[in-house]
C-alpha cells in the first residue's frame, strides 16, 4: 500500500494504537473549539428574531408616517372646504341682497355711475 492509502486506511479503520487515539481526540478538540467560537446555540435564533422585529418596526413606522400625512392632508382639505362653503354662502347672501333690497341696488348703482331715479 502507498503512504496515502495507509493514512486513509489507518484513520478510517480506527486502529487501537496510540497514534490513532491521538488522531481520534484531535478532531474532538477542534470541534469543541469550533463550537466555542460559534457562540451559544440560541444566538442564531436571536439574530433572526431581531432582524424580523426590525423589519416589522420599519414597515409599521412607514405605514404610520404615511397615514399621519394623509390625516394632516385630510384636515387641511376639510378646513379649505369649510372656508369655501362659508365664502359661497356669503356670496349667495350678497347676491340675494343685491337682487331684492332697493337701498342696496341704489347704492351700487351710484357707485358704478348709473342714475336709478331717471329710469
Amino acid at each position: 500500500m502507498s503512504k496515502a492509502a495507509n493514512i486513509y486506511w489507518d484513520s478510517s479503520q480506527g486502529k487501537a494504537g496510540s497514534e490513532s487515539r491521538a488522531k481520534a481526540t484531535r478532531p474532538r478538540r477542534v470541534r469543541a473549539k469550533a463550537d466555542h467560537r460559534m457562540g451559544p446555540s440560541w444566538l442564531p435564533y436571536v439574530i433572526v428574531a431581531s432582524i424580523f422585529a426590525m423589519l416589522i418596526v420599519s414597515i409599521n413606522y412607514r405605514s404610520f408616517s404615511e397615514m399621519r400625512q394623509e390625516v394632516d392632508q385630510n384636515q387641511r382639505l376639510a378646513t379649505q372646504i369649510q372656508n369655501l362653503m362659508d365664502e359661497n354662502l356669503a356670496l349667495q347672501e350678497e347676491i340675494h341682497t343685491l337682487k331684492s333690497d332697493p337701498r342696496v341696488i341704489g347704492r351700487e348703482a351710484k357707485r358704478i355711475g348709473i342714475d336709478v331715479k331717471s329710469q
